[in-house]
């Protein structure tokens, strides 16, 4: 990459928008460009770092099911408390996807990234020292509350901070890292169970994913927040300085970061005043219907109720009383 250098810049430098500093694509020496935008260290570390929450969700899930027969020997459990433990995490998953999720709009994107795999940590130890069945299920489904909030929230940071050439299949990519975590999850429940045939087996399993949950957390404090975000809300300043971390390239381009300002949101249309209805004249019947629109009247309806082409018009004007007749 020695002999790739960054296009000329004008005379006036026009500002970007963060995502267009993502795309900018490196050219060679002879004005070639390179089909899309290399990735960074940082970039690769935002990906990793939002696929190993989706690791973690389908190891807790399915070692769950391995761990469910245990569960039911030591608590002395039913069919229906079965069903419960089953489904606590993914409850919870729903939960936090939905209620959480839109947390990260306004706290930003790298607090929640960060709070979420802190809750995570918490409810999988608490999980590996619980002492009955209702504890069981509040700390599964506290593990599924942080997971789901992991949901929206890892779509968001990498698709903010990727190049659009990529967005998709590492997205994708991402979320494929469930599967792999629900094979890891049933092989580690198999091997301890295979290694400490005891009713407490489930409590290592669930504990072997406490070291690694602990790195991950520890490696989402070192991303940069989302300059798109940030861009977002004003901070302009901010903004530009995190979108250098996230484009740290060797050799660098873009060579300057300057972002364009946020667009002004369009104002709301002043209300229209309501237009004072009037009655219709016409020489139908009054037979009445709504006037359309937002008009609160009635009006006469002239087509229903026409008189035949024969019969003599009447006049629309009002009526005058007739003279009364001598006695």
């Amino acid at each position: 990459m020695a002999n790739i250098t960054t296009p000329i810049p004008n005379v006036v430098a026009r500002k970007k928008s963060v995502q267009d500093h993502i795309d900018e694509l490196p050219v060679w020496a002879d004005g070639t460009k390179l089909p899309s935008a290399p990735m960074t260290g940082m970039q690769w570390l935002i990906w990793s770092l939002a696929a190993a929450g989706k690791f973690f969700e389908g190891y807790v899930v399915f070692m769950t099911g391995v761990a469910l027969p245990l569960f039911s020997r030591q608590f002395q459990i039913g069919a229906f408390e079965h069903g419960v433990i089953g489904a606590a995490s993914l409850f919870g998953i729903l939960i936090g996807a939905v209620t959480l999720g839109g947390l990260s709009d306004r706290f930003g994107r790298k607090p929640m990234f960060v709070a979420e795999m802190i809750i995570f940590v918490a409810f999988l130890a608490a999980l590996c020292f619980a002492t009955n069945y209702i504890q069981v299920v509040i700390f599964l489904f506290g593990l599924g509350l942080a997971l789901g909030c992991d949901y929206p929230t890892a779509h968001m940071i990498i698709s903010e901070n990727i190049p659009s050439s990529k967005r998709g299949k590492l997205v994708l990519g991402a979320f494929a890292f469930q599967a792999v975590g629900a094979l890891a999850g049933t092989a580690v429940g198999f091997f301890v169970l295979s290694v400490l045939p005891d009713l407490s087996a489930w409590r290592w399993m669930f504990a072997s994913a406490i070291i690694p949950a602990v790195l991950v957390t520890l490696g989402r404090f070192y991303i940069v927040e989302s300059a798109n975000w940030l861009s977002a809300r004003g901070d302009i300043d901010k903004a530009e300085r995190e979108a250098k971390r996230l484009l740290v390239r060797k050799p660098q381009y873009p060579s300057d970061i300057k972002l364009a300002p946020p667009r002004a949101k369009k104002q709301p249309k002043p209300a229209r005043a309501l237009r004072p209805c009037s009655i219709a004249k016409t020489g139908a019947p009054r037979s009445w219907r709504p006037s359309p629109g937002s008009c609160k009247t009635w009006e006469p309806m002239a087509s229903a109720f026409s008189l035949p082409p024969s019969s003599p018009r009447r006049s629309a004007a009002v009526p005058t009383t007739r003279a009364a007749s001598p006695m």
